[in-house]
């Protein structure tokens, strides 16, 4: 903390910030407790909680165990002070979500969404936000997320097949001027990735990759516990691929609809060839990633897999790259609870408490 230098307000906004995710992150916690854990003196951090409790921004939970002396406070955040509404966009459905500042789930349902024309599924994705507002009860909201099958830059959908009139739409502008609070847009799978490792892996993995295959492809990256997006937010885009594939595309398809016609050639035909096109190309697709990556864990998507075939991309990668190079395989037979999950997830880390001091003189 050498050099920093902040504003007075600015130093008290950063401090009240901090007791407010000690308590939001370790309630119920006691001001003693919050004092060992900030180095703030006990005084400053009596101050800011009376202030926070009287905002209803914080409340008391009940009282510490007895030591002998008075027993203590115990603080938590009031997670129902305001709420985040999250979508989450598939096939012809979306899933709307009421969650509290603890990522809690209050309220959940799933609507049919028309996506034909630009107006009905602009409509309808209206429809939904107002229903979930009506269900969050008078409390205020802190955010809107959506996750949507596409890929995102500053709120711009691109490349989006499913919802072909929102191609190059200011989605968050979009949904922000009708609502006029905070909102954020992200890529369908790279939401689904963050929501599935903070829930199930963060404690295991550190870098992560997860593949979907089912009703199109693509794939997410955690690197170092924090989902990796690329520079224009490209990263994960499998279907650009440059890898050899076309035993059976008679129709010059590209790498993504050729995928979904063998899967559908499969399925109506359960002859192995069209399988075995499909497993020779999600072994070229780990065979880049681990390359590439070198991930410690890959989730994998795609319900026509079995154990065998599980074993078979195992062995055909790991002759090509080496055992110890390969990453533990995990197939997944669902990705909606994490999908929600991750839109919960990035509405929350965008608009947590972050004030930060600048170690650069006249910053803050």
């Amino acid at each position: 903390m050498k050099n920093i230098v902040g504003k007075p307000q600015t130093i008290k906004k950063v401090n009240e910030d901090l007791i407010k995710n000690i308590i939001k992150n370790e309630g119920p916690i006691t001001k003693p407790e919050i004092s060992n854990i900030t180095e703030l003196s006990l005084a400053t951090v009596n101050k800011i909680v009376e202030q926070l409790a009287l905002k209803n921004e914080v409340k008391v939970s009940g009282l510490s165990e007895s030591t002998g002396g008075r027993r203590a406070q115990l603080f938590e955040i009031n997670a129902n002070l305001e709420h985040i509404i999250a979508l989450y966009y598939y096939r012809n459905c979306c899933i709307g979500v009421v969650a509290n500042l603890l990522g809690e789930i209050i309220y959940q349902e799933e609507f049919n969404i028309r996506m034909d024309t630009y107006e009905n599924v602009n409509q309808d994705t209206f429809f939904v936000i107002d229903t979930l507002i009506k269900k969050e009860k008078g409390n205020n909201i802190r955010a809107i997320g959506i996750g949507v099958p596409g890929v995102v830059k500053k709120g711009v959908v691109k490349n989006i097949p499913t919802i072909k009139s929102w191609e190059g739409i200011n989605l968050e502008n979009l949904i922000k001027s009708k609502y006029n609070t905070k909102v954020f847009i992200e890529n369908d799978t790279n939401i689904t990735t963050i929501g599935i490792y903070q829930k199930q892996y963060k404690d295991k993995y550190k870098n992560m990759a997860l593949m979907y295959l089912e009703d199109g492809i693509g794939s997410g990256i955690v690197i170092n516990g924090e989902l990796y997006l690329g520079s224009t937010n490209f990263a994960g885009e499998l279907s650009y691929l440059n890898i050899e594939f076309g035993k059976y595309n008679s129709n010059n398809l590209n790498l993504e609809d050729y995928i979904m016609s063998l899967r559908k050639r499969y399925l109506e035909s359960k002859d192995n060839k069209f399988k075995k096109e499909i497993l020779s190309i999600i072994s070229n697709f780990i065979r880049t990633l681990v390359c590439v990556l070198n991930p410690q864990a890959m989730i994998i998507q795609c319900s026509i897999l079995t154990k065998s075939d599980m074993e078979f991309i195992e062995k055909d990668v790991s002759n090509n790259v080496g055992e110890e190079n390969f990453p533990k395989l995990i197939k997944v037979e669902s990705l909606r609870e994490g999908s929600i999950n991750g839109v919960i997830s990035m509405c929350l880390k965008e608009t947590d408490y972050q004030y930060s001091l600048s170690n650069k003189k006249g910053g803050y």
